[in-house]
């Protein structure tokens, strides 16, 4: 038997539902103790005193597992205990749990192959470039504790020095090229004697480059000038637009999409530092009444600029949602992507785009997901998982 051989056995043998059962029940125990914000989830149920009756409980927790087929972590994730959750039998089975759409949805449509195009940011850099996506100007790249361009020609300090002498540039993103959720990255502000400096009094020069570069590889963007009213909502970070596409066939539709936003005077907007986020309507560009936290708080007023969230409209959404659109055409590739746009004085371009983007995310803001995604018949996916890839 070849390697080749081999491999295929061996992916067929955890593809059997026997398997996925015994991951399923693995998952059930671990992923409490792996997630914070799953641990926090069963922390708000046990100090929680205005729970549903304990036989409701169970009832629709019992609901949950049999359509699903897995263990509803996620009843806690969204509060669906609580009384004010007063949801329908439908309502309740819409929310779609996690281990069932990162274990069997996604990876029947789409496979690994091309995972590395997005999970590494001098990649994914590359990529969006030759398929004249627009997206933030890349100072340079560090790679392997070496300067590049974007094109990959080795380069020096000095020219760097040079670009941000002339550019002006009033912020600095020093990003590490696997970063996720805001963690590890290095915002440098300009000073007025003409240095580049965080708010832990990091200076931006060659050695800081060198020392941080042993570890890691990084991608060096300058600070986006947003559209004034993103702005006018929250002005101390680039707020940027999560969109979730789905390209079957070269048809693409927009799924959901979100305004994520600072708070509290952080520069980025990641919800796992502390940010909001609210429901934008994908026909209208209307956002949500209110906006909520990932540990499902809600506010009707952003808690910092006190900006009203009701009743208002993005007035350039229909450019936000056409660059999605086609941004996602070109990517073939991919069946289901979440997208991360920032909406600039010149128009929207790419942060980025994820392969296993945040389901809780949308979730959280949105509601349940199962219909909007088409999911109609669970078992389906438990008995097919990957053969469509």
């Amino acid at each position: 038997m070849n390697f080749d051989t081999f491999k295929q056995l061996v992916t067929r043998i955890t593809q059997t539902e026997s398997t996925l059962r015994s991951v399923e029940m693995a998952y059930r125990f671990t992923y409490p103790r792996k997630s914070m914000r799953m641990a926090q989830a069963i922390k708000r149920f046990k100090e929680c005193d205005i729970k549903k009756p304990r036989s409701r409980i169970k009832q629709e927790m019992s609901l949950c597992k049999k359509f699903w087929g897995c263990y509803p972590l996620h009843y806690y994730r969204y509060d669906l205990y609580k009384k004010e959750k007063e949801l329908s039998e439908t309502e309740i089975l819409n929310y779609i749990p996690e281990f069932f759409f990162y274990y069997l949805f996604l990876p029947y449509y789409d496979s690994t192959k091309y995972t590395i195009l997005l999970t590494d940011k001098n990649i994914t850099e590359q990529l969006f470039r030759s398929l004249v996506i627009r997206q933030a100007h890349t100072i340079c790249k560090l790679i392997n504790g070496r300067l590049y361009t974007n094109k990959l020609v080795e380069t020096n300090f000095s020219r760097i020095e040079k670009e941000l002498e002339e550019k002006n540039y009033q912020k600095i993103f020093v990003k590490p090229l696997d970063g996720q959720g805001g963690y590890g990255i290095y915002i440098f502000h300009n000073k007025d004697n003409g240095k580049y400096i965080t708010k832990y009094k990091d200076v931006l020069t060659e050695d800081f480059l060198r020392k941080i570069a042993v570890k890691k590889d990084y991608i060096v963007q300058p600070g986006l000038i947003q559209d004034p009213e993103i702005s006018r909502i929250y002005p101390h970070s680039v707020n940027t637009f999560r969109i979730a596409t789905e390209n079957k066939n070269g048809d693409v539709r927009i799924l959901c999409a979100t305004l994520r936003l600072g708070r509290g005077g952080n520069e980025v907007d990641n919800s796992a530092q502390d940010g909001i986020i609210t429901k934008v309507d994908v026909e209208t560009g209307r956002i949500g009444n209110l906006a909520t936290s990932e540990q499902c708080e809600y506010f009707e007023k952003h808690p910092d600029t006190r900006f009203v969230f009701k009743k208002n409209r993005i007035s350039n959404w229909n450019k936000v949602k056409q660059f999605a659109i086609c941004s996602a055409k070109k990517m073939p590739q991919f069946t289901y992507l979440g997208w991360d746009i920032a909406l600039t004085q010149e128009g929207p371009l790419a942060v980025e785009t994820n392969l296993k983007f945040g389901l809780d995310h949308y979730q959280v803001a949105l509601g349940g997901l199962r219909e909007i995604f088409q999911i109609s018949d669970p078992k389906f996916y438990w008995k097919n998982r990957e053969k469509r890839v």
